[in-house]
């Protein structure tokens, strides 16, 4: 990527992936899915400066990020696109009482947040295989 708005994006995202990673050994569940989503969320807007040679918008649902670089040429495989969206409600019910209809920390449970992990994992080999950087 030769942008180097885009490499911060993704060194940002590699940094939340290692932070979901801890607090999953943690047991911070909610923690970790929400790094997970965080994770996504910068390695999309990392896209967007090549893909679609803009700054990325002020959103934060992943599929509404990915659904505008889609129409721009960029794609996941369809397994990991097929699961993206569990990772939205990541973003508000990880952090705010009203949002998990009680405390954050009982909103997630350790499988939700492996499988948060693993689909962050499989989002961030795609990004990094496309545009040819590694962590």
């Amino acid at each position: 990527m030769p942008r180097r708005e885009a490499e911060l994006w993704l060194k940002s995202a590699r940094e939340d992936l290692l932070d979901c990673e801890d607090m999953l050994v943690r047991g911070r569940y909610f923690r970790a899915a929400f790094f997970a989503h965080q994770a996504v969320e910068k390695m999309l807007k990392a896209l967007f400066f090549t893909v679609r040679r803009e700054n990325p918008p002020h959103i934060h649902t992943v599929t509404e990020l990915y659904r505008l670089l889609k129409e721009a040429g960029f794609s996941l495989p369809q397994d990991v696109e097929e699961e993206l969206f569990i990772l939205n409600k990541y973003y508000t019910v990880t952090r705010y009482p009203d949002a998990a209809n009680g405390l954050p920390s009982e909103s997630v449970d350790r499988v939700e947040a492996e499988r948060a992990l693993t689909l962050a994992r499989r989002v961030m080999e795609y990004v990094e295989e496309s545009s040819g950087e590694s962590g």
